[in-house]
């Protein structure tokens, strides 16, 4: 049974995000089992999936699924050709894509170390996001362009968390080929287990951190 959960919720974080797949977990669970069946499942995966763990830890202290914020960072998009975004989280960009116009050109890196099935994420995004490669998103550069990374953690004031993509494609020189590395956290509750799957960089790579719950 807990191999089979762990697989199901390693799926999940593939195609959706694990912050996304975190809160429909807890959700999903306390619909079914209550309170008891959250406080299993984080028991039975918060070790390995320390994203899970803080937000059941954050549904038993009364947090529910929260509302994706997006008034801190859209005005950082203004005179916006190209946003390229890193990471997945299908909650955030499904309102993204709500908000932002068809003017704003959309490209999401095509890197993951859960390999999702690339295919069946375009299918549940739409057409209007383009994939880029890491041998290749550098085309999108230029000075009204932008990359947009999803954090964990931002809003604790401590250590700040990004995909091992989010590694990947902030060197040195990328401050110079976009005009703003932005920072969008979609945690909103604080990490108790060292976050495995997560890499801590230092808030200076963004030029703008904003809350996303």
């Amino acid at each position: 049974m807990r191999d089979g959960l762990d697989q199901a919720f390693k799926l999940a974080s593939a195609e959706l995000g694990m912050a996304s797949a975190s809160w429909l977990f807890a959700q999903e669970i306390d619909a079914s089992e209550g309170e008891v069946g959250v406080a299993r499942l984080r028991d039975a995966l918060g070790r390995r999936w320390p994203v899970l763990d803080a937000v059941c830890a954050g549904w038993l202290d009364g947090a529910r699924l929260p509302p994706v914020r997006t008034e801190g960072v859209l005005p950082h998009f203004r005179g916006l050709t190209r946003l390229v975004i890193v990471g997945l989280e299908s909650r955030w960009l499904d309102r993204l894509l709500d908000c932002i116009g068809p003017e704003l050109q959309i490209g999401i890196l095509r890197h993951s170390e859960f390999t999702p099935d690339w295919e069946r994420v375009q299918s549940n995004l739409g057409e209007r996001i383009t994939f880029l490669e890491l041998s290749s998103f550098q085309s999108w550069a230029g000075s009204r362009s932008a990359l947009l990374s999803f954090v964990y953690g931002a809003e604790s004031g401590k250590s700040l968390f990004a995909t091992s993509s989010w590694v990947r494609v902030s060197g040195p020189d990328t401050r110079t080929q976009f005009r703003d590395l932005i920072g969008w956290d979609v945690l909103g509750v604080p990490l108790s287990v060292y976050p495995r799957w997560l890499v801590a960089v230092p808030r200076e790579q963004f030029t703008h951190l904003e809350a996303g719950v």
